[in-house]
């Protein structure tokens, strides 16, 4: 089964997750970044929180090593 590429994509940032959400017509899935535990899942759009700060994106490239900020 071939899968298409999301040509439109918005980041949600929290202090706990980034939330990478597809917003073509009809996309629900948004890809859910644990920032301390680095888990990475597949969720939908009413589980991203209201009070993250959202910017546009044009792809996600390559890998990141995310680490805990301890305060």
């Amino acid at each position: 089964m071939a899968t298409a590429a999301y040509e439109q994509l918005k980041l949600h940032i929290t202090p706990e997750k980034f939330y990478v959400e597809a917003c073509d017509d009809g996309a629900d899935d948004v890809l859910t970044i644990d920032r301390v535990s680095t888990e990475v899942t597949l969720a939908v759009k009413k589980d991203v929180p209201p009070s993250a700060v959202t910017r546009p994106i044009f792809g996600i490239l390559g890998t990141i090593h995310l680490v805990a900020v301890t305060r």
